[in-house]
């Protein structure tokens, strides 16, 4: 399992800076504290020797106006794993912009909404298991035939890719012709340097943009067909016997969001999931399983070789949710992160066949993230009615009985039901007020934490200062609004400081991560050029080319 975080920078007083220079000005900081690797293949990514990655997100679209540093942690095997290196690489980011950056100039905000409109939240990486026994071989059997295809749109984009690198190229020397053969006088080299350098940001923005756009024309029939396998096939009993979990679960996680017309919300990211299954980065759709890893793999180069494809055809695959919030209670993180994981295990163990039936999941979800009373109920079938609590309990007793009837089961296992149970329990109480808002909950649940804070306000405060206070909320600096909260209450922290410092620095053990750190911390600094992915890495030694898989 592992989590991704995107940040934006808020800058109230100068225009924003150029996005690529402040991108590797933070990776030339992360780089002086941390060992570090580029990605293979995403020119904007870098590998750290924690495991973790530090990138630019960019879309689909190669617009860098609305990029966002997005940072994410390794590969973990336990939800606190999860929490401890989220932490910690939140840690190193706001201390390398807090050294380059005077504070009284920027925020570094941990967004659930950046400055364009954009919704963003957390993407949790799960793997799942795609389907069984005869829907395991309808979903090999798809594959197959999409293949063909495939083959057809890799020729089309490397020839696009070539005719791009000629374009550039061409530009290049008719720059070099036009601005620096009449200057050829002694010192005129630096000049063309100079010069050189002057124009490839522009040929460097701008190639990415066409080489984007391209790309997503060509590869559409592909990507169409298997967003058709994926609906027909993949994850079914998950969309089925979790959809009703998911739908509730804002109320354990959720942020806060306060709407344009001053309204309360849960959660921002669930409310807007339009659709149970899909790719989140294509137009509109923000669906709540999110196949995105699936598609880099059918599509995304190297365009010569099909290992990565061959990865679509084992049965458990890495899978996103993409309906959390980013959010600043590490009590919360865990809670909402174990009680994931451990539905999904019911699920794939079959243990969850007679879970309750939502008549149409995707407005409940969009019903129960607008609900902060928490007295709505969403329309089941058989006209069955539900509240949030009602569904999270029958979830919450259904994982209690299977552990109980167990003798293996992990202690974390015990903390994470104990944390859902506090918390649905002081959500019983009914509240309006903020002497009504269950107290254990603030600096526990973010989304009971920033409605905590807003009800202090008068009630006829003005729209932009309580939107004020759900975007500073957020905001990773002591000034944040969260920070003074947390140290208000003196809760006790999910990790401790000594496990954080040690996170900065090593990837987490008997994981994945941990061979891809190592090798990060031994090959970085030397001539090897080392380069960096996921699930693999290259390196030369003595003029001989090594790869190794994780």
């Amino acid at each position: 399992m592992g989590l991704e975080t995107e940040l934006f920078i808020r800058q109230p007083i100068d225009p924003k800076p150029e996005t690529l220079t402040q991108f590797f000005s933070l990776i030339q900081g992360i780089h002086q504290r941390v060992p570090l690797a580029p990605s293979r293949t995403n020119p904007f990514r870098f590998f750290l020797a924690n495991g973790s990655s530090v990138s630019l997100e960019v879309g689909g679209s190669g617009d860098l106006k609305s990029a966002l540093f997005e940072i994410a942690t390794p590969e973990c095997k336990s939800p606190r794993d999860v929490v401890l290196y989220e932490i910690a690489n939140e840690q190193l980011v706001e201390e390398v912009f807090s050294d380059d950056h005077p504070s009284s100039r920027w925020s570094l905000i941990k967004a659930n909404m950046d400055s364009q409109g954009h919704t963003l939240g957390q993407h949790e990486s799960y793997d799942m298991r795609i389907a069984r026994g005869s829907g395991l071989l309808l979903w090999w059997l798809g594959l197959a035939l999409i293949l063909p295809l495939v083959v057809l749109y890799r020729l089309l984009a490397m020839a696009w890719i070539g005719i791009i690198y000629s374009i550039c190229s061409w530009v290049r020397g008719v720059h070099r012709i036009c601005r620096v053969a009449p200057r050829r006088v002694p010192g005129s080299e630096e000049e063309t340097d100079s010069l050189e350098r002057s124009i490839d940001p522009f040929l460097h923005v701008r190639s990415m943009q066409w080489t984007a756009w391209g790309l997503r024309f060509l590869h559409w029939p592909v990507v169409q067909l298997f967003l058709v396998l994926i609906r027909l096939i993949a994850l079914r009993s998950h969309r089925r016997d979790l959809a009703a979990f998911l739908a509730s679960r804002s109320i354990l996680d959720g942020a806060g969001h306060v709407d344009e017309q001053g309204r309360y919300w849960i959660s921002q990211r669930s409310a807007m999931a339009n659709q149970m299954i899909g790719f989140g980065s294509y137009g509109a759709a923000r669906p709540i399983f999110r196949c995105d890893p699936m598609l880099r793999d059918l599509i995304a180069g190297p365009f010569w070789s099909f290992s990565r494809i061959r990865r679509l055809f084992a049965p458990k695959q890495r899978i996103e949710l993409a309906i959390g919030d980013s959010g600043m209670c590490a009590w919360s993180q865990h809670l909402r992160i174990g009680a994931t994981v451990l539905m999904i295990d019911l699920v794939e163990q079959r243990e969850l066949r007679a879970a309750p039936r939502l008549a149409r999941p995707i407005e409940a979800i969009g019903q129960i993230a607008r609900d902060w009373m928490l007295v709505s109920s969403v329309a089941g079938v058989r006209n069955r009615e539900y509240t949030a609590l009602e569904l999270q309990r029958w979830y919450l007793n259904r994982l209690k009985k299977h552990l109980e009837s167990r003798s293996d089961v992990p202690s974390e296992a015990w903390d994470i039901i104990d944390k859902w149970q506090t918390s649905l329990n002081q959500l019983s109480v009914k509240f309006s007020d903020q002497d009504s808002i269950p107290k254990m909950l603030i600096g526990r649940l973010d989304w009971i934490s920033k409605l905590w804070l807003l009800l202090q306000l008068d009630p006829s405060t003005a729209w932009p200062i309580r939107k004020k206070i759900d975007i500073r909320y957020h905001e990773m600096s002591d000034q944040g609004y969260h920070r003074k909260l947390v140290d208000l209450v003196e809760l006790a922290p999910v990790v401790r400081s000594d496990e954080i410092s040690t996170a900065r620095r090593s990837p987490p053990l008997n994981a994945p991560a941990q061979r891809r750190g190592n090798l990060i911390r031994e090959f970085s600094a030397g001539d090897c050029d080392l380069q960096v992915e996921w699930r693999q890495a290259t390196y030369c030694v003595d003029g001989k080319s090594y790869r190794i898989v994780f």
